[in-house]
């Protein structure tokens, strides 16, 4: 399992990418943005559920 700081940093180079092509110039940037905020939204998730209280 990684550590959150890690999850923070992947997040943070995901964001870094993702500013990088806005505006999406082409479809193919277009559909790349919408799997890198997917894949920035999964991680934000991983992050508040650890974070949050234990569940069960």
């Amino acid at each position: 399992m990684r550590s959150n700081e890690t999850i923070r940093e992947r997040i943070a180079e995901l964001e870094s990418l993702y500013d990088d092509q806005d505006p999406p110039s082409s479809p193919l940037e277009d559909e790349q943005e919408a799997v890198l905020l997917r894949a920035i939204e999964e991680l934000e998730w991983v992050l508040e559920e650890r974070e949050g209280p234990p569940g069960y």
